[in-house]
């Protein structure tokens, strides 16, 4: 069996919400969570965990209907939410000042 994807934080949570999840099984990346008891309640708890657990906002980033969303899909949605910002801390061109806490000193 292939190594999950994700990390023991996101599959406790999964667990958590994914009542048909056997206790030694562990979720499929490709699988529909559906197969796992999934249904739009369940997928609103998950969220909430996992935005509080990571510390990021999911709103408007989970738009696959939960009959065919996965776990892999999931996690890559949370995934893309953790990586920085690349522009953080780059001067703003509207205004001329930094965002952020800048290493220069704009003159």
């Amino acid at each position: 069996m292939a190594p999950s994807p994700w990390n023991a934080r996101f599959e406790t949570i999964l667990r958590r919400g994914l009542p048909g999840l056997g206790k030694s099984e562990a979720p499929a990346a490709d699988v529909p969570m559906e197969a796992y008891g999934l249904d739009s309640m369940a997928l609103i708890g998950i969220v909430s965990a996992l935005e509080s657990a990571y510390g990021v906002s999911l709103a408007g980033q989970v738009t696959v209907p939960v009959r065919t969303l996965t776990a892999g899909h999931l996690w890559g949605i949370v995934s893309a939410a953790l990586q920085p910002a690349w522009d953080t801390g780059r001067p703003s061109p509207a205004s001329g000042t930094a965002r952020g806490q800048a290493p220069w000193i704009m003159a």
